[in-house]
């Protein structure tokens, strides 16, 4: 098979594998010829995709990069694209988190051909979005990434969960109208919609162009930062994330929300605004890191809780994404900082993806989520047929993951973007975000602590555990191998560091060392760092510091807050860029 048609096969097979997987509508009700085109559909789209990737490998890794046109067009009609070592790293992603929450819905649901239909979809969208160069087709994959997340988002079936996708629906429709007059903007100035066609049009523009040029990117990159849920962008995301299915909450926050980002890169390349715009962004990231955790300690709920915390890792993905760019990854520094970003991304993907499914599974079974009411969810679970503690031993790999706690991967790619940060004065804000977040998941672990006296929950039987707590083993295998690749990822760091530096280096002689893990300053700064998240906690049971947090907690969202702070972000970085 032609490479140019092998790349493609990443995008083909998860459309294939909708497509078998909706035809078990038309089929009646024969169950077992439902099951096999529904899980023969789940298998053709999931796993054949490896293939590719697996034999593209080689190529990436060496710096190489597959482009074309789709369908032989014309250079500036056809669609363009670009397979390279950034496009790679997303794709195994992607198609890591897919494979573990889907496996977990077939124990803890959504289920049935449907949901997998559009579950698919969804992964191929993502599979384009990285790699488009073209503007009209990066909105189009943008667009199909929204349209399959409201859709899903209700199939936990919620009170709350139609009004969030609604939210989510009108937020994110509102920021690609604002795209699209980017786009036409920019196509208005250029003639040409492909990423190298504007490049080589912005070399010859006037002054008065280049106003226009700076405005249209603004509201590209707000339209694209508000997927990203960048502080002040991300108030559609808690209520998503908190009430969508446990396995749609891992692929939200492990894929979602950065797919998008890594794609934007494309484009700021493009300009020579693009490194302001990536100063910018990288102190947004830093602020969004920390006013986050912040938000997250006072949330009760605990899926809402690890809902903000995918906000404030995100901000430690685009305050190293954002540093990189405004340096340039054609630097030591800079990719050092791009390696860092994307290592953190595939990290956080893993562990919150772990998080969001065990925490879930823990609120199937108790039917709480109040961290502040429940106890003993270890002995319920166990009352429910889950005899060798798994879910909470998950919680712990995933809680001390995120924490940064040595040997587990959170550690390795904190430590990553902490060294390379070393000396800007985005650093301390990096540092508090680390206090906050042991803060949270001391807070959040109490879950699992003995049940109190006077705890009000009714303990399940065992046989009650048997009829109601199904689907124990599709949830234990997808938590194990999230756990499992949490634990490699920390134990394969050069490995992995120096794959991921190459494949983003695309060819050059750039060599980027692994930053030094166990050292006598990085065990210090994990000690005082536990320490003062322990602190923290203490000081949250406070009586002024607990009034404090329920005034953040109830503060006043609305649908008109949310589209003020989009115009505030716009406006700040149109600002930015002409001032």
């Amino acid at each position: 098979m032609e490479l140019n048609n092998l790349v493609f096969t990443t995008i083909m097979f998860p459309l294939l594998g909708a497509a078998i997987s909706l035809c078990a509508k038309i089929v009646g009700k024969e169950r077992v010829l439902v099951k096999l085109l529904e899980y023969g559909g789940a298998f053709v789209g999931l796993v054949l995709p490896w293939i590719a990737l697996v034999r593209l490998f080689p190529l990436v890794l060496q710096g190489e990069a597959i482009t074309g046109i789709v369908g032989s067009w014309y250079p500036g009609v056809g669609i363009s694209y670009r397979f390279d070592g950034l496009a790679w790293l997303i794709h195994v992603l992607g198609f890591t988190i897919a494979i573990a929450a889907y496996i977990y819905a077939l124990g803890g649901g959504p289920r049935g051909p449907a949901f997998t239909g559009v579950f698919l979809i969804q992964t191929a969208a993502l599979a384009a979005t990285i790699m488009t160069t073209d503007l009209f087709n990066l909105f189009v994959c943008l667009e199909v990434l929204g349209i399959t997340s409201y859709v899903l988002i209700p199939t936990s079936k919620k009170g709350g969960a139609s009004l969030a996708a609604f939210s989510y629906l009108m937020v994110s429709a509102t920021a690609m109208v604002f795209f699209l007059l980017g786009t036409y903007g920019l196509y208005r100035i250029t003639g040409t919609l492909s990423y190298e066609g504007i490049t080589k049009s912005l070399e010859t523009i006037g002054a008065q162009d280049r106003l226009v040029v700076l405005m249209a990117l603004a509201v590209l990159v707000s339209a694209i930062a508000i997927r990203v849920a960048i502080m002040p962008l991300y108030g559609w995301l808690p209520d998503a994330h908190a009430l969508a299915p446990h396995a749609v909450s891992a692929v939200l926050s492990g894929v979602l929300i950065k797919t998008p980002l890594f794609a934007l890169s494309r484009v700021l390349l493009l300009f020579q605004a693009g490194v302001e715009v990536g100063q910018l962004m990288s102190i947004a990231g830093a602020f969004t890191a920390l006013v986050a955790v912040l938000i997250a300690l006072s949330q009760s709920d605990a899926k809402r809780l690890l809902a903000y915390h995918s906000i404030s890792q995100i901000g430690y993905i685009v305050a190293a994404w954002g540093m990189a760019i405004h340096l340039g990854t054609d630097s030591v520094l800079g990719l050092s900082l791009m390696t860092g970003a994307y290592l953190h991304a595939l990290y956080h993907a893993l562990f919150k993806g772990l998080l969001f499914l065990s925490v879930g599974t823990t609120i199937d079974a108790t039917g709480q989520r109040n961290v502040y009411e429940l106890r003993g969810a270890n002995t319920i679970l166990r009352n429910r047929g889950e005899k060798i503690p798994i879910t909470c031993i998950t919680f712990l790999i995933g809680a001390m993951s995120i924490s940064a706690i040595p040997p587990l991967n959170g550690f390795v790619s904190k430590t990553a973007i902490t060294y390379a940060m070393k000396g800007s004065w985005l650093y301390p804000f990096i540092t508090a975000a680390s206090v906050g977040t042991v803060a949270s998941f001391i807070k959040l672990s109490r879950i699992y602590w003995p049940m109190r006296k006077t705890c009000s929950l009714q303990i399940p039987t065992s046989q009650e555990g048997t009829e109601t707590f199904l689907g124990f083993v599709p949830r234990s295998i997808s938590q194990l191998l999230l756990a499992g690749l949490c634990i490699a990822g920390g134990m394969w760091t050069p490995t992995i560091f120096s794959l991921i530096g190459r494949m983003l280096s695309q060819g050059s002689a750039l060599i980027i060392d692994v930053p030094p893990l166990y050292t006598v300053d990085n065990l210090l700064k994990i000690l005082l760092t536990m320490v003062g998240g322990l602190l923290l906690y203490l000081a949250l049971q406070n009586k002024l510091v607990a009034k404090v947090l329920k005034a953040i907690k109830d503060r006043p969202r609305s649908f008109h807050g949310l589209f003020v702070s989009f115009s505030v972000g716009t406006a700040a970085l149109a600002l930015w860029l002409i001032r």
